[in-house]
């Protein structure tokens, strides 16, 4: 299974319907994810990890 399709079982098994993906960016409840996968041995993992993007106005622009 890909780590997209991972990462959209995790959504859908938390109750969460409004999401959508960005190439490969998960957008949900207005905030925009990293999936990435995990490794970390706990027992009760999926696999999948979501790290929150930084918002685009909170960037320094040089």
């Amino acid at each position: 299974m890909s780590l997209k399709a991972r990462a959209r079982e995790k959504v859908e098994r938390a109750g969460i319907s409004n999401y959508s993906f960005d190439q490969d960016v998960l957008v949900m409840c207005g905030n925009r994810y990293t999936v990435e996968s995990c490794d970390c041995g706990e027992p009760d993992c999926d696999g999948v990890r979501l790290l929150k993007d930084a918002p685009v106005a909170g960037r320094v622009l040089q």
